[in-house]
C-alpha cells in the first residue's frame, strides 16, 4: 500500500467522493440559510440583482453599513461584501448602507 501524500492545497482529489474545505463551507452556509431563519437587513432589488444592506452596531457604540450583493437567481452564499463606512448615527448608517448599493447597482459590482 502507498504511503499517503498530503496535497498542496488539501484539495480532494478529483472523483474521490472527498469534499474541499471550500465545499464543506458552502454546505455549511447553507444548512444555515435552510434552518428558516430570516436573513437579517434590508433588501433592495434593481433588475435582476438584490442588495442586502445592514446598519451593524459596533463596539465602540457607532455603526458599520454592510451591503451584500448578488444576483436574484443565486443563494446568499453567493453574496459579495461591500464595506459602506463607519458612522456615528445608525440612521446615517442606514442612508450610506443604501447609497452604497444603489451605486453597486449603477456601476455593476458584483
Amino acid at each position: 500500500m502507498a504511503p499517503e501524500t498530503k496535497h498542496l492545497l488539501d484539495e480532494a482529489d478529483v472523483g474521490s467522493g472527498e469534499k474541499t474545505p471550500g465545499q464543506r463551507d458552502v454546505e455549511r452556509d447553507e444548512m444555515r440559510l435552510s434552518d428558516g431563519q430570516p436573513t437579517p437587513g434590508r433588501m433592495l432589488q434593481s433588475g435582476t440583482h438584490l442588495a442586502r444592506i445592514l446598519a451593524v452596531k459596533q463596539p465602540d457604540d457607532t455603526y458599520e453599513a454592510q451591503v451584500y450583493v448578488r444576483l436574484t437567481r443565486e443563494p446568499e452564499v453567493a453574496e459579495t461584501y461591500i464595506p459602506a463606512g463607519i458612522f456615528a448615527t445608525e440612521d446615517e448608517a442606514w442612508k450610506a448602507a443604501e447609497e452604497r448599493a444603489n451605486r453597486a447597482f449603477t456601476e455593476n459590482e458584483f
